[in-house]
């Protein structure tokens, strides 16, 4: 009731503050009217009151901040100041990509070129698309031939193979695309791995005690000091690494990749493949070189040109490279440096 979109609902703030003001009211009131006589239970009574008062007040202060002002992603786009940052700075397409509305028919004379990916090419927490790696290369083909190039940015957070082939076989044609980069995150594998394998790793964690659509404080608490530590089993990287071993899973996934090699082939589209890292990784198993040269592999034995990002970042501080310490996604700086490898390795000559 009485949603007020990015900074929901203005019931559950209004009853917050009438909390607040019923809490300094009864104060006032235990001070104005309780017996003096009563020394010892007005000192303890009065300093709980003066302390719950003093708590109320940083708890409002804090709602009121991370309600109003405060815009942060977070990984899984669980918390509430993640919904608002996709309200303020996600502006979507008509195919709900982070883009400009493309025309079907491209303008003669231009080349289309289609990067297809997760919320890694989306730009997720990235507030100003033309900070992502995509904009960055339009803006160096714009200098080198004006008006002969047009980059589109085709992802979703959460994409992964399966999804992909369903955009370059059911979209891309339609839009006179002339080359698909496909920008490869290890967990495109994800969509093979049986679900209960990882729920708890894969969706956010929510409490059944308690509403956190009611205050931003009590969801940004939650999610940044509680749900880490309520996450149990393996590692989340670790959890990649055994779908890479297992035979079953990685012959599926290695089809798919050779499905999208051989799409592009027949809808005369060019393909090239970007490997693109985790910028911060954790787990005793997780060997992010392994899996990138496994599936470098295939897209090189079907001739596709292909580019590994996990070298120039390889040593690099991450949290120089991620947009906050709740939120492992690439920030403007390295989708600086995905640019430049890119145009480099793609386009420089």
């Amino acid at each position: 009731m009485w949603a007020t979109g990015a900074y929901g609902y203005l019931l559950d703030y209004l009853l917050w503050w009438g909390l607040y003001i019923s809490l300094l009211l009864h104060t006032w009131c235990f001070f104005r009217f309780f017996p003096e006589r009563r020394r010892r239970s007005r000192l303890i009574l009065g300093n709980v009151l003066v302390t719950l008062c003093m708590l109320a007040t940083l708890a409002m202060v804090a709602e009121t901040y991370i309600r109003f002002v405060s815009v942060a992603t977070d990984s899984l786009g669980a918390s509430l100041t993640n919904k608002r940052w996709k309200q303020a700075y996600a502006r979507l397409n008509s195919l709900y990509c982070r883009d400009k509305e493309w025309t079907e028919h491209k303008p003669e004379g231009v080349v289309r070129i289609a990067f297809v990916g997760d919320s890694f090419v989306y730009g997720w927490g990235v507030n100003d698309p033309a900070d992502r790696f995509t904009e960055i290369l339009q803006k160096r083909f714009e200098q080198r031939a004006p008006g002969k190039y047009e980059v589109m940015n085709v992802a979703w957070g959460g994409w992964n193979t399966k999804k992909e082939v369903e955009a370059i076989r059911d979209w891309l044609p339609s839009y006179d695309v002339d080359e698909v980069v496909l920008c490869y995150l290890p967990n495109d594998i994800e969509w093979l791995v049986p679900s209960e394998e990882g729920a708890t790793l894969l969706e956010p964690i929510r409490p059944s005690f308690v509403n956190l659509e009611s205050s931003f404080l009590l969801d940004y608490l939650f999610h940044r000091l509680v749900a880490p530590r309520l996450r149990a089993g393996p590692s989340y990287w670790d959890w990649l690494t055994a779908a890479y071993e297992d035979p079953a899973i990685w012959g599926r996934q290695e089809a798919a990749l050779r499905e999208i090699v051989s799409l592009c082939r027949e809808r005369n589209m060019r393909l090239r493949a970007v490997l693109v890292p985790f910028l911060q990784a954790e787990g005793t198993r997780y060997d992010a070189a392994k899996i990138h040269a496994r599936v470098g592999a295939v897209f090189e034995s079907g001739g596709v040109p292909t580019i590994d990002l996990l070298p120039p970042v390889q040593g690099l501080d991450p949290s120089g490279l991620t947009i906050n310490r709740f939120d492992v996604h690439p920030n403007e700086a390295a989708h600086r440096i995905f640019a430049e490898r890119i145009w480099e390795r793609f386009y420089a000559q």
